[in-house]
């Protein structure tokens, strides 16, 4: 009896054990949020291909129970290709679609011209960072402003209408 008991438990945990280790943590779509929660410290990693897109760190996050969204405050998001930082106090990420909304305005820099739009959308499925306000790019010799913005999964800044440009020499 004491054999068979032994050996219940064994392959019980033996089982266990396979089953935390052996979850594919990125094919997880859905957490599920069983009562209120507050992280300090969130960072998310945005990848495709296996390739890092961008990085989003997040002094505090706010996720309500039964809701897949992350409210997030002090958010920096670093895009990986062109090495621009961005800077926002409020946002928004959809823990179940990964899309992103900023909810105050985005301050942006590299290392040759900085941005500032009213806010952001980042569409998980596309990968396109998009805007429907005031856009204003600034660097030494060129300062662009424009209404409305679309930034495709290459990075690729497109000003939608209104833009006016002014070149300095």
């Amino acid at each position: 009896m004491k054999k068979l008991l032994m050996v219940a438990f064994s392959v019980f945990f033996a089982s266990l054990i396979i089953l935390l280790f052996g979850i594919d943590r990125e094919g997880i779509k859905e957490i599920k949020v069983k009562s209120d929660s507050s992280f300090e410290g969130l960072t998310i990693l945005q990848k495709k291909g296996g390739a890092l897109l961008w990085t989003l760190t997040a002094r505090k996050a706010d996720i309500k129970e039964n809701e897949n969204i992350a409210k997030l405050s002090d958010i920096t998001l670093v895009l990986q290709k062109n090495g621009m930082v961005l800077y926002t106090d409020r946002g928004t990420y959809n823990l179940t679609s990964q899309d992103f909304t900023s909810e105050s305005e985005i301050r942006g820099r590299t290392k040759n011209y900085s941005i500032m739009v009213d806010s952001i959308d980042y569409d998980h499925t596309s990968g396109e960072f998009r805007t429907e306000g005031p856009v204003h790019v600034e660097s030494k010799r060129l300062k662009v402003d424009g209404k409305g913005m679309r930034v495709d999964s290459e990075q690729r800044l497109r000003l939608l209408k209104d833009v006016k440009a002014t070149f300095h020499r």
